[in-house]
């Protein structure tokens, strides 16, 4: 899952605020989100137009 991180801190993931990253670690992402140290960044899918 990717999230960016609210502030920093550091532990097992160390993190900026702003920085993005991938959290494999389920357990590990689950105690970030409720420590409120990062949210989920929503990943949009880019459709281009055909031109023609």
């Amino acid at each position: 899952m990717k999230v960016k991180a609210k502030v920093s801190f550091a532990g097992i993931i160390t993190m900026s605020k702003g920085e993005e990253r991938e959290i494999q670690d389920k357990q590990i992402y689950q105690d970030l989100i409720q420590a409120n140290y990062v949210e989920e960044v929503k990943t949009k899918n880019k459709v281009k137009a055909n031109e023609n």
